[in-house]
């Protein structure tokens, strides 16, 4: 699969313009494409639950890379998260078919688990949580993302050379987030987003690395992979964690202990050849020789 020309949408947001650059770096052709312009570069102005102008803007495009969303349930009403994210996934798989673009990257996030926004109380059913682990979603953020999936599974069904990758993004950790981290890593926030990403992130710059190995990734069907890094940002041990977060009788491996993420990244490794390499401060991991 010959990719030069590659649209991201959802350009100029947190992902998004970190991705742009990276793909501009490797040598892609990109066209940016968001509902605003806040970037340095030429953005097109899209609204990607209309099909008609997410069409347009795919034109001659060999690949999309699709990051558009709504990304939490918390600054909108749960039928206009749930709407807009499903809709706009809808209309670029969609366009994608009508125009022949066979590989396509879509963000989706570790909230399809269902912790991050709970209504209801759960624990995990094992730790360390891989691709197996079914997804529970409860809320409007979290439940567009496991449609979104479902969404992909079915277009690669109606089109079987279509080759798609989901990735499911964590926390995603830039300069103004780190600025969060810190306080948060001995006092954190209330309220279940805090801890229902189980501790984990994932640098802006990683994020934007997975997007350009999942797009080299030319397997047909669809896959989803976990995107975040090998520790979490807590302090503490993650069992002392788990155990007052997440009480319950489920298997914790033996390896999650300490600063261990309980979300294992061993597919995106195997698939996509992506690791993660910056800790939650910004460093490279390689500096300290160490990722927490």
């Amino acid at each position: 699969m010959s990719l030069s020309r590659v649209l991201v949408s959802g350009s100029d947001g947190r992902i998004g313009q970190v991705t742009v650059a990276e793909l501009q770096a490797h040598g892609y052709e990109v066209t940016a494409a968001d509902l605003q312009r806040r970037a340095a570069w030429n953005t097109q102005i899209v609204d990607f639950t209309d099909l008609g102008q997410v069409i347009g803007v795919m034109q001659s495009q060999d690949a999309v890379v699709h990051l558009a969303a709504i990304p939490s349930p918390e600054a909108h009403t749960n039928e206009l998260v749930f709407s807009n994210n499903i809709v706009s996934t809808f209309n670029v798989l969609e366009a994608a078919t009508i125009l022949g673009v066979k590989k396509l990257v879509l963000a989706s996030s570790i909230s399809a688990l269902g912790y991050a926004y709970r209504h209801r109380y759960f624990h995990p059913q094992f730790v360390p949580i891989d691709e197996s682990h079914p997804l529970l979603s409860q809320d409007s953020y979290g439940l567009s993302k496991m449609v979104g999936e479902t969404l992909a599974e079915g277009f690669t069904r109606r089109n079987p050379d279509m080759s798609i990758t989901s990735l499911r993004f964590t926390l995603v950790v830039d300069a103004a987030e780190r600025e969060w981290l810190r306080p948060a890593r001995d006092n954190p926030p209330d309220g279940a987003a805090a801890f229902g990403a189980f501790w984990t992130f994932v640098d802006a710059r990683d994020a934007a690395a997975a997007c350009r190995l999942a797009l080299e990734y030319a397997q047909a069907g669809h896959e989803a992979c976990f995107i975040n890094a090998p520790s979490i940002y807590r302090r503490e041990d993650i069992r002392d964690l788990l155990a007052e977060y997440f009480p319950g009788d489920y298997p914790i491996a033996e390896r999650i202990r300490g600063a261990a993420s309980p979300v294992d990244t061993s597919k995106a490794q195997r698939m996509l050849g992506w690791s993660a390499r910056y800790r939650w401060d910004g460093q490279l991991a390689a500096e300290t020789g160490s990722s927490n």
